[in-house]
């Protein structure tokens, strides 16, 4: 309910704050798997996400065109959310999360890619933006991308 906060996933946090959701993350809580739960609990029909924090366990990945395959990168100590950003849409009828992070190690180093998963330590700080309808994505026939599905453009207005 808009205005009043709500618990999901054994322990994360959201209010909605006027035009934006605002959700706290748990040490624990794995990023991907949470955000596409309280979006389906929520009923979440698309949106963008932006985010900072910290986290362990993390893979990140790189695809590579040439092989068409994703390089992955694992780190298994602490590092810092320097940016987290993507966004909500839904694919074969449930939520779909696709977020890309900038993460810095103990050592100042920043790397980025696209998140495949990370567990909280800290705490995940995670704002939302909700669209105003569905976001649909489809399976790419070239490939292992689920792509927003989305008209042509130009496209015809409506009057």
């Amino acid at each position: 309910m808009p205005g009043h906060q709500i618990e999901y996933n054994e322990g994360m946090y959201a209010d909605f704050v006027d035009p934006f959701y605002l959700i706290r993350l748990k040490r624990g809580e794995e990023v991907i798997r949470t955000l596409a739960s309280w979006a389906g609990q929520a009923g979440i029909p698309g949106g963008m996400l932006s985010g900072l924090g910290a986290m362990k366990e993390v893979t990140l990945g790189y695809f590579d065109d040439t092989k068409r395959e994703y390089r992955k990168w694992e780190f298994k100590d602490p590092v810092e959310i320097l940016s987290l950003s993507g966004g909500i849409s839904i694919l074969h009828d449930k939520p779909y999360i696709h977020l890309h992070a900038v993460i810095g190690d103990a050592e100042g180093r920043a790397w980025g890619g696209h998140l495949f998963q990370g567990i909280i330590t800290a705490t995940g700080e995670i704002y939302v933006l909700p669209a105003r309808r569905k976001i649909a994505r489809v399976p790419d026939s070239e490939g292992p991308f689920n792509l927003l599905d989305l008209p042509t453009f130009p496209f015809k207005t409506h009057a």
